[in-house]
């Protein structure tokens, strides 16, 4: 039961800390996003908590669906952001090649 403890409290310590040393780092880094995750599942458990107690009106399903709206939706941007970068496949595949392509130069439209 220890073990379980101790392991908690060090998964914990290491998301709050990845949150503190975000704020030095540029950009947004992973803990912060799972962070923002773990609010937003906050958000929507207690949304279906309201409308389990019989308190669901229109409002509350409006809310539910903005809120796993903004989920997808933060999900998707970063995953954009943080995805791999089709540029950096392409230069991956010409360092690969044995044969080096010869670049055209092109003039630009003062030079002509």
């Amino acid at each position: 039961f220890l073990g379980a403890r101790d392991q908690f409290s060090t998964r914990a310590m290491t998301l709050a800390e990845d949150v503190v040393n975000s704020i030095f780092e540029r950009g947004v880094n992973q803990g912060t996003i799972r962070v923002l995750n773990y609010v937003i599942a906050a958000l929507i458990a207690s949304i279906f908590l309201a409308i389990a107690t019989g308190s669901g009106n229109i409002h509350v399903y409006i809310l539910l669906f903005l809120s796993l709206g903004l989920l997808f939706s933060v999900n998707y941007f970063v995953g954009i952001l943080y995805g791999p970068n089709p540029d950096d496949t392409d230069k991956k595949e010409e360092n690969a090649s044995p044969v080096k392509k010869k670049r055209s130069r092109s003039r630009s439209k003062k030079a002509e």
